[in-house]
């Protein structure tokens, strides 16, 4: 099964959407999953910028998954070349649960300096959809948390599902974890730097309504007909000049990524930090004993 899927929905013209697949673990974002995303995305990378007469009619990406198994994308649909908006979300429940616990947990056998090399090539396996030259949209179908939550920053525009039970969070602080996938930098610049000190230190759960009332999504989408909305949403940007489109695209994202490489530097070192201490293995089991955490002070080894 793949981790990550590419579809042209029939009844929408220009509009692809990619959909994490994961959802018995609620998308969690693991390293394999990230290899095949960020694969994916080549893919569309050269189906979306390459003449129509020089591109191979099937455009196949191969990976490497983390037992050395080589592995290959099904090819993407024909009429891919066309698509003007890109639609991100998640299949069953939920957006993304956040990085895999499992995945994380095992950053603690790690030395720093591995960590943040390990962590800085996580981010970037997924935040590289904002590589591709066609607005990306978010639709949060379900809860986003942690790194999912982080993901949703990274498209051009969010839209929620005002299901009550939907949901975003940047647990990172209860985590006894600093930020990582680029919250600490599109965080700031969507919602200012005291919001999202805010939403950071706050560590709590946000409601569609909050989500929407903070910036943090862009508008909310009725729960049971989320799904063909967020298709109508995209098939109105779609409709746009392609051109023009693009163009935007790269010049809204140019003052927003500015700086990004280094922030994420930044969040993968104190990432590596963290995960060296036992604040950061007291974090995780409280979230599994569903207690609050009691972390060291400052000074404790």
């Amino acid at each position: 099964m793949s981790l990550v899927t590419f579809s042209l929905p029939t009844a929408c013209k220009r509009v692809g959407v990619i959909t994490l697949n994961t959802p018995k673990t609620l998308n969690a974002l693991t390293f394999d999953m990230g290899l095949e995303f960020s694969s994916l995305v080549s893919s569309l990378n050269a189906a979306l910028t390459t003449p129509p007469d020089a591109l191979d009619p099937i455009v196949r990406k191969t990976f490497v998954d983390s037992k050395g198994d080589l592995k290959a994308l099904p090819p993407l649909p024909e009429g891919t070349p066309d698509v003007n908006t890109i639609i991100l979300t998640g299949a069953g429940r939920a957006f993304s649960a956040g990085g895999s616990m499992a995945f994380l947990k095992s950053r603690s056998e790690v030395p720093s300096h591995v960590n943040s090399q390990v962590m800085r090539n996580f981010y970037q396996s997924f935040l590289c959809i904002r590589s591709l030259p066609v607005p990306v949209i978010a639709g949060i179908n379900g809860p986003a948390v942690g790194a999912g939550a982080c993901l949703t920053l990274a498209a051009d525009y969010r839209v929620m599902s005002d299901d009550a039970k939907n949901m975003m969070s940047f647990n990172f602080s209860k985590l006894g974890i600093h930020p990582g996938m680029g919250g600490s930098h599109f965080l700031p610049s969507l919602i200012g730097p005291g919001a999202a000190s805010g939403v950071l230190l706050g560590a709590g759960r946000y409601s569609p309504s909050s989500s929407l009332s903070l910036g943090l999504v862009n508008s909310l989408l009725p729960s049971d007909t989320f799904e063909e909305d967020l298709l109508e949403l995209g098939s109105k940007w779609a409709a746009n000049s392609p051109v023009a489109t693009r163009g935007l695209v790269k010049t809204v994202r140019a003052g927003v990524d500015e700086g990004l490489d280094k922030a994420l530097w930044r969040e993968a070192d104190q990432q590596a930090i963290c995960y060296g201490r036992k604040d950061w293995l007291e974090g995780l089991d409280a979230v599994m004993e569903k207690r609050e955490p009691e972390f060291d002070g400052f000074w404790s080894e």
